[in-house]
């Protein structure tokens, strides 16, 4: 034992990235969800440049209304189609502005029909409405009616009212695309989300959309971990619009009930919590029934929530589970699962991780050095490292893969630009200039 107490201090863990999430998603609605190739299409794209799996579908109709959908038993038969992860549902672009009447009336009991619908074919599956966005200018042609719909402001207050109610009426959970789009407008005053008919969206606001679901969709913590973006949005609006999308999750994930959301987050970490071990931090819902973690050496160990220690803005609890409990330490890869169950439903997610004796340490994976920009072919380090690594170009596209032991990787097959490498649990830009 007091050996592995003085060896466990030289250990280093690298995510080798080889295990990935896969997640189903249906999305219902019209025009604001199908412009521009789709805010599905581009959710996807997005997942897959981070090394996610989503298998998406669209049922849209242009114009159309809950309860249109509720009418069209095409609609029905999408729902029975598969188990699905997550169902998402975005009404007419207007009626939710609309007095609350009339959206009692015209909006709500569709809504709810859906729900129940989506429900009966699975109940795990996580439903998703889809916030949208207040015409540029208001919705002129029914200022006249109801006094609300005659600004920007007072119609997108009026759509943000409904969704949560919504949300609030059906256990859902509300991705705030309105919210996000506020947030550039307010931040952002340069960037053009509207076409000129100030209502549908341009390519960054289909980008904004889908930077927001992938916020909800895959629980992401930091809003600069988003890297794929269209070819026509450069890297600086890129960073903004994921920002905005980051925030008006984060900010609003109480009123918006993602915490209902059966999420999983975990990753090992070396961390000095435990001076002497290494540390798999776990981040799961605040009501987890139970987590179930387990390795590829056959070890399972199931914990309940007395063993949660930390409550995190409301949202999380976090496990930490000694990685010395599900194997011996060695230098090897090992894959470790972890499984979370609430309700009587679960999600689980894996990592292949390797663990090297005497590898890069702590301080050195964080404060990473290397030769910027690259000028000799040859991305050369401050000293010695030792794991994975996977370069990316700057719009999330995996170039080069493989292993390196030594001071430099060979980096003479990529063209001048900027790239992103992860190794060491980190990411790091650097410029190719020869």
């Amino acid at each position: 034992m007091v050996m592995r107490n003085i060896l466990l201090c030289t250990f280093i863990v690298l995510s080798a990235f080889c295990f990935a999430q896969t997640k189903s998603i249906l999305f219902i609605g019209n025009s604001y969800t199908y412009y521009n190739g789709g805010v599905d299409v581009m959710l996807k794209n997005i997942a897959l440049a981070e090394g996610d799996t989503l298998e998406t579908e669209a049922f849209t109709v242009g114009g159309a209304k809950f309860s249109d959908f509720c009418n069209n038993p095409e609609t029905f038969e999408r729902i029975r189609s598969r188990a699905w992860d997550y169902v998402v549902l975005q009404e007419q672009s207007q009626l939710p502005s609309f007095p609350p009447s009339q959206v009692e009336t015209e909006c709500y009991p569709f809504a709810k029909q859906l729900c129940d619908s989506i429900r009966a074919n699975d109940s795990c599956t996580q439903i998703l409405f889809f916030m949208t966005w207040g015409r540029e200018n208001g919705d002129q042609s029914n200022c006249g009616n109801y006094e609300p719909l005659c600004t920007y402001e007072g119609m997108q207050q009026r759509l943000r009212e409904s969704y949560v109610q919504m949300a609030d009426d059906n256990n859902a959970i509300v991705v705030p695309v309105g919210l996000a789009w506020k947030y550039v407008r307010d931040h952002y005053p340069e960037i053009d989300l509207y076409q000129s008919d100030e209502s549908h969206p341009t390519l960054e606001g289909t980008y904004l959309a889908a930077c927001t679901f992938y916020s909800v969709v895959f629980d992401l913590g930091y809003y600069y971990g988003i890297y794929y973006r269209p070819d026509n949005i450069d890297d600086e609006t890129r960073y903004k619009l994921v920002s905005a999308s980051y925030n008006a999750v984060n900010n609003n994930w109480e009123e918006c009930n993602v915490y209902e959301s059966l999420f999983l987050n975990f990753e090992p970490i070396l961390t000095t919590k435990t001076i002497n071990a290494e540390i798999i931090s776990v981040s799961l819902p605040v009501d987890a029934d139970s987590c179930v973690m387990s390795s590829s050496t056959g070890v399972t160990l199931s914990y309940t929530p007395d063993y949660y220690e930390l409550e995190y803005y409301g949202r999380y609890k976090i496990l930490w589970v000694n990685v010395g409990d599900l194997f011996e330490y060695e230098n090897h890869y090992v894959d470790i699962c972890a499984t979370i169950y609430r309700d009587g439903c679960s999600v689980t997610k894996c990592e292949e991780v390797y663990y090297i004796l005497g590898g890069i340490d702590d301080v050195q994976s964080k404060n990473l050095s290397f030769t910027n920009p690259v000028i000799n072919g040859k991305l050369q380090f401050g000293s010695d490292v030792v794991g994975d690594y996977e370069i990316y170009s700057i719009d999330g596209r995996l170039l080069v893969s493989g292993w390196v032991s030594g001071c430099e990787i060979d980096v003479s097959q990529l063209n001048n630009g900027v790239y992103m490498i992860r190794i060491g649990g980190k990411t790091e830009k650097f410029v190719v200039a020869n």
